[in-house]
């Protein structure tokens, strides 16, 4: 293997060592709504289960594999969603291992008959551990042990995290911002102090129907969507535009991430991908899956990362009665 490739198992293991957590981050995150704010929890007819499986780089050696599974449920009645979620990351030779589990609850305020106001509220539980058999320590070249004293000393990191979120929702925009890492845990692998800094989003976007049928228009056979989504952490920030097209039971998505025109230091720019999203709704049977590829353009090359695989499905169950009642949402599925 070239030494290019081990450059960024390298750096990866480097950075958890530091404590400065990176935070999955999924392409299709209207598919993962809990995980991009927990305003969206219960934001269905009555259950929605997904999966999210997601390979990024896989040209380098063992970089990032995310997998999410969550369920969320609309206690209409009490105008609140909960929800439940159970993420893993995994990242570079080394394994660090991030697990996640969390619960999510949102309240719902009418605004009017087309457009309310949502506020969420999350509480996670984190472990992140790394596979020790997988580095080489000092102490390991002067007495040739297979396994590092020092490595044994260190435990896996195990805190608390806690997110907030809210949407603004009508028929055709929505526009909501979410944070997480509000109460700062520390998860540094040794004995210092190193607190996650506050990790904040904002997502939105609008929707133009072209044409609709039933009761109130509520039945979408063919829309255009356009959205965005920024998120920053410290001095690092990032940004998705891109649009959808729905057509009947199929959905096509087109997605740029990066700000070309910032550097954070001369010869290093923040282009990221061009992401290719393909979705297909099952009619009447409420289950959706999509795929979507991300093309880097970074300096890192597609030939080098081969880019990044994505999918996610979604099942919502209901009652007829329950698919009846109108429910506000105009973000894509995808």
């Amino acid at each position: 293997m070239k030494l290019k490739n081990y450059i960024l198992p390298i750096w990866l293991i480097l950075f958890a060592f530091r404590g400065l957590a990176q935070d999955p981050q999924f392409t299709q995150f209207y598919a993962n709504t809990m995980y991009l704010n927990p305003a969206f929890t219960g934001l269905t007819y009555e259950h929605r289960f997904a999966v999210a499986l997601r390979n990024q780089w896989p040209g380098v050696r063992r970089t990032y594999q995310t997998g999410m599974f969550s369920y969320d449920y609309n206690l209409s009645d009490l105008n609140s969603g909960i929800g439940g979620f159970v993420m893993q990351d995994v990242a570079g030779t080394s394994r660090l291992i991030h697990t996640q589990g969390g619960l999510s609850y949102s309240y719902r305020f009418k605004v009017d008959k087309n457009s309310e106001m949502r506020a969420g509220l999350q509480v996670a539980m984190n472990q992140k551990r790394l596979d020790y058999t997988k580095l080489i320590f000092n102490d390991q070249f002067i007495n040739g042990a297979n396994v590092s004293q020092d490595a044994l000393q260190i435990e896996r990191v195990n805190y608390l995290d806690i997110g907030a979120g809210a949407v603004y929702n009508t028929t055709n925009f929505w526009i909501g911002v979410a944070a997480k890492h509000l109460n700062q845990p520390n998860a540094s692998f040794i004995a210092n102090v190193e607190p996650l800094p506050i990790y904040f989003n904002l997502h939105g976007g609008y929707r133009y129907i072209i044409t609709a049928r039933g009761s109130g228009k509520t039945k979408l056979e063919e829309f255009v969507s356009a959205s965005i989504h920024y998120r920053r952490q410290q001095r690092y920030d990032q940004l998705d535009i891109g649009a959808y097209y729905f057509k009947d039971f199929i959905q096509f998505g087109l997605w740029y991430r990066g700000l070309p025109y910032k550097r954070y230091k001369p010869g290093f720019g923040s282009r990221e991908s061009i992401s290719v999203l393909v979705g297909i709704e099952i009619p009447d049977r409420f289950f959706k899956i999509g795929y979507s590829y991300d093309l880097t353009v970074s300096r890192l090359g597609v030939n080098n990362s081969q880019g990044a695989h994505e999918i996610t499905m979604v099942y919502e169950l209901a009652k007829k009665k329950k698919r009846n009642k109108r429910v506000v949402v105009s973000c894509p599925k995808f």
